[in-house]
């Protein structure tokens, strides 16, 4: 093939990360990206101009990266979308919409909503961010050519979030702060929250202070407690010998990924690094780094100086897990230097540890009393029985999976799997069935978007809206009436309705072809405008 090479069938299954549940179904993680170099469409598109670039996409990291490259370059050179509109530092192009000097910044913080200018209209509106980012992908050629999944997951995940966190940094109330101080971030009493860490408050910083070349990365809140944390190591160096400032897994209160990708966005824009552990990636995953342009740098092969004898103290390591005594190295991927694990959480690599004994918790890494299987990411592990908080039982599949992969259904409370899952566009929310997602949808709507009495529909934004006057042939008056500035426009193009200054009628006096009474209403408005200006 032209347009991708997967080095046969191992390759593919090393990318695409296929694995077998207990029922044998196969379950692909990328399925959003193998739908991408699926695209009929978009391969099409590509053989026509003899360019594959977007189809030589081997991570999500790429696949977020070139798609928006290549949808803001498309929108460029549109002369159809000649309206500019400025979010997050970068411009798209819009045959409708453009944002002013807030740059789509809502006056009253709203996190989940984009503040633009109607151009037709000529008025300011504000709609939610994903919905307004998917409006603007369809309007480019290149968009046209995406798969659902990807402008869902784009607009809808990778937007969403980025637009929360732009405008959550605009708040006064973060601080950043690059130091010493590993005891603030690894003591529970200046931590907001529960960090899902097992190194909190087990004492372990000088490991920090001592081994490794590191500073403490972290964000606090107005009341000065950190709300997200992580370690920067500043002395970071690849296989070519290129040195990095690589920022390692974030951690942060209740596991809140804003705040995670918020830490980041701050640390980035003050150029304390120049890459970092891709939000949300586990601990298990030692190659997921990302340059701060979004750059995948998983090929990369890292390592550190550590100077670590057998007595030293150990913190447990997420990425530079593989430690090799005989050169003091640790690397983020396994090789024939290394001697030691540093993922455990052992106090030293002794593995003196009081705890080491009875069962091993996979997830937590200690040793415990009962451990019991659970699954996360589809894989069966086992975790201590007693200590089950980041766990949810799966009635339907009599199960404990792992949070992330569950969602509860917003309407009638039921965790479910995420793959098992419905999510509806209008809502932003996932479901358990078709039933409660109509449900759902309709009360979203009743609460916040706006309806057409013409058309018997609800629109979602203020500006799809406008009035029309409704001749009621019994009461003899024109009733005025919500309709879809869609439905008027083609009213109005067919001829089946009558436009007088600002007013549209649906009926008119066939004496006259004017509305009825409307000479009459005139003089009085203008009699009335008169009195007004007396006065």
């Amino acid at each position: 093939m032209l347009y991708y090479n997967f080095c046969g069938y191992e390759g593919f299954k090393a990318l695409f990360g296929l694995e077998k549940r207990d029922n044998g179904v196969a379950v692909r993680k990328n399925k959003i990206l193998l739908g991408h170099l699926k695209n009929p469409a978009l391969l099409s598109y590509c053989r026509e101009h003899g360019d594959y670039t977007l189809l030589h996409i081997y991570n999500m990291a790429d696949l977020q990266k070139k798609v928006m490259e290549a949808v803001i370059e498309s929108g460029e050179n549109d002369e159809k979308l000649p309206y500019e509109v400025e979010l997050i530092g970068k411009i798209y192009y819009s045959s409708k919409y453009q944002t002013d000097e807030a740059k789509g910044l809502c006056e009253d913080l709203d996190k989940s909503s984009v503040r633009y200018i109607n151009v037709e209209r000529n008025r300011i509106f504000k709609m939610r961010s994903g919905k307004f980012m998917r409006e603007i992908i369809l309007e480019t050629k290149i968009g046209k050519l995406l798969s659902p999944s990807v402008i869902n997951w784009i607009s809808g995940d990778v937007f969403t979030q980025q637009w929360a966190i732009y405008t959550h940094g605009n708040s006064p109330d973060i601080e950043l702060h690059v130091n010493d101080e590993f005891w603030r971030i690894y003591g529970s009493k200046h931590c907001k929250g529960n960090f899902d860490s097992c190194m909190v408050d087990e004492d372990r910083t000088s490991f920090y202070h001592d081994s490794v070349k590191a500073k403490a990365a972290y964000i606090t809140d107005k009341t000065g407690l950190v709300v997200a944390r992580s370690i920067l190591f500043t002395d970071v160096t690849d296989q070519d010998g290129k040195k990095w400032r690589l920022l390692e897994r974030q951690y942060s209160s209740e596991s809140d990924d804003v705040l995670k990708r918020l830490l980041v966005d701050k640390l980035i824009q003050e150029d304390y690094i120049d890459g970092y552990k891709v939000v949300g990636a586990s601990c298990h995953q030692a190659n997921s780094f990302v340059d701060v342009y979004g750059n995948s740098l998983s090929d990369r092969k890292f390592e550190i100086d550590c100077d670590l004898e057998l007595e030293d103290t150990l913190s447990y390591q997420d990425s530079f897990k593989w430690y090799s005594y005989n050169l003091n190295k640790a690397y983020n991927y396994e090789n024939s230097s290394f001697s030691y694990n540093l993922d455990t959480t052992d106090f030293n690599l002794y593995g003196d540890n009081e705890e080491d004994d009875g069962e091993w918790d996979d997830y937590h890494q200690y040793y415990c009393n009962n451990t019991r299987p659970c699954y996360r990411n589809g894989r069966e592990i086992w975790v201590d029985s007693e200590n089950l908080d980041d766990f949810v039982w799966i009635e339907s599949k009599e199960e404990y999976h792992h949070e992330n992969d569950c969602v509860c259904c917003n309407e009638c409370q039921t965790d479910i799997l995420l793959d098992d899952a419905i999510y509806s566009e209008v809502t932003e929310e996932y479901y358990c069935c078709e039933e409660c997602m109509e449900e759902a949808e309709d009360e979203f709507k009743r609460k916040n978007w706006y309806y057409s009495e013409y058309d018997n529909e609800w629109h979602e934004n203020l500006d799809d809206i406008t009035r029309i006057n409704i001749w009621n042939e019994s009461e003899g008056v024109y009733e005025e009436k919500s309709i879809c500035t869609d439905t008027l426009d083609k009213l109005i193009e067919n001829k089946d309705v009558w436009q007088f200054d600002e007013d549209v009628f649906d009926k008119v006096n066939p004496s006259t072809n004017l509305p009825y009474d409307y000479k009459l209403k005139k003089e009085i408005n203008h009699e009335y405008a008169i009195i007004e200006e007396a006065v």
